[in-house]
């Protein structure tokens, strides 16, 4: 849904591999960083047009922050409050362009996630201005 949905095309980069969730999903040119496999993706440094991930909760905004340094489009599948928790975190967002779009995915328990928190894609996009929008996966869940 989330390719389909926010229209990811050139050049992608997923920097969490791990066995390939999001990474199976992607066009067969895309990059990949994957600790575990030695490409950590603080060192990569390749501008990309599209990141597409599920970071490691504990390092949300680091792995955001590195994101933004490389790509015009960013998103992430992560618990909400990973990102409007922090007031720093929103203040980056805001200063890469903003939140061009929060699509809903439901609970963490509902979609195979080790916890009951909301579960949402953050799309930022750089340059944004205007209005985020809100979208939900299943409009039942309304």
């Amino acid at each position: 849904d989330i390719f389909a949905h926010f229209g990811t095309t050139g050049k992608v980069l997923e920097p969490c591999k791990g066995d390939g969730a999001i990474f199976d999903l992607l066009p067969p040119d895309a990059e990949w960083c994957e600790i575990s496999e030695g490409r950590d993706f603080f060192d990569f440094a390749e501008p990309v047009d599209w990141i597409v991930t599920n970071p490691p909760y504990s390092k949300t905004r680091p792995f955001f922050n590195h994101a933004a340094a490389l790509a015009d489009d960013i998103v992430f599948l992560v618990p909400a409050r990973n990102v409007v928790s922090g007031y720093g975190f929103v203040r980056d967002a805001r200063a890469c362009g903003g939140t061009a779009e929060i699509r809903w995915y439901g609970t963490g328990s509902k979609l195979g996630f080790p916890m009951g928190n909301a579960i949402a894609a953050f799309h930022w996009k750089r340059g944004f201005i205007g209005p985020t929008k809100q979208s939900f996966y299943d409009e039942r869940e309304i």
